[in-house]
């Protein structure tokens, strides 16, 4: 309730709906950490297994001349280069299927990590209590999975979406993160659904917007840097082709996981219109 008593409404200004994400609207991440969990108990099994039956691994005992060298066995040596490879495809698979690149730097940072305490644990022969040194890494994966799960929930309730008469605002993150945008300045809105939000009824709701730089006023070296024009002679270039003296770029402001986001999109939808009649 907090981060709604703190709005400071414009002259005229009420608002029409409050809105926080649907329960489910992230449980794509969900499933990917719980997944690593998983990962990190079958890769335990996995090494009891191998342990036990040290026979399965002889065909890869020419590598006992890498592992020597740190002082870890054969079965300790593949169990590491196991963990890396169950790492690395489930980043890449996060990917992909999740587009979000801190994904796979989440996995990659988990398995250096895992690897230097292991290897520090190797080579000065240290004991963490009850923990063997090969489980080490596994605990390191299954808890900041776990403590993933917990920060991706938290960060679910953060978020909140204000919708009033003449605009939309939207709040995330631990700290006060804040970006609103007008009615007047949308150009286009949309609802993307996949099969559980069909099924579920939530989505997200895509605002996107247009605005000009006006470049006539502008120096070559002066202009904007939201511009990406790299070098001088790219941007006297680009003002010689140029049959028209703005350029025009593009925002987008994401509503994640909005409950009944067909109906947030035709009140939005309304909006525009009452704006676009006041406008005229």
């Amino acid at each position: 309730m907090s981060r709604r008593r703190d709005l400071d409404l414009l002259r005229g200004e009420k608002v029409d709906m409050i809105i926080k994400p649907h329960p489910l609207s992230f449980i794509n991440y969900h499933v990917f950490f719980v997944f690593l969990i998983l990962s990190a108990f079958f890769l335990h099994r996995a090494y009891l297994l191998s342990e036990r039956n040290i026979s399965l691994l002889s065909a890869l005992s020419f590598l006992n001349v890498i592992f020597d060298k740190i002082g870890m066995n054969l079965v300790d040596g593949v169990f590491l280069v196991s963990f890396w490879i169950v790492l690395i495809i489930s980043g890449w698979m996060g990917k992909r299927l999740l587009r979000n690149g801190m994904l796979m730097v989440y996995t990659f940072s988990v398995a250096a990590l895992g690897t230097i305490v292991e290897v520090y644990l190797y080579i000065t022969q240290c004991e963490i209590g009850f923990i063997q040194r090969s489980f080490c890494k596994l605990v390191l994966l299954a808890g900041t999975a776990f403590a993933c799960i917990v920060l991706v929930e938290v960060y679910r309730r953060r978020r909140l979406y204000i919708l009033t008469n003449r605009r939309i605002i939207a709040r995330w993150g631990l700290t006060l993160n804040e970006r609103e945008i007008t009615y007047r300045d949308i150009s286009r809105v949309y609802v993307k659904q996949g099969m559980l939000g069909r099924i579920f009824n939530y989505g997200t709701v895509v605002l996107d917007s247009t605005f000009d730089f006006d470049l006539s006023g502008f120096p070559y070296k002066e202009i904007p840097s939201v511009l990406k024009i790299p070098y001088e002679e790219d941007v006297n270039k680009s003002l010689e082709e140029a049959s028209f003296k703005s350029q025009r770029r593009e925002r987008r402001l994401l509503l994640l996981g909005v409950p009944n986001p067909r109906r947030v999109r035709i009140l939005i939808g309304n909006r525009l219109l009452e704006a676009k009649e006041h406008s005229l």
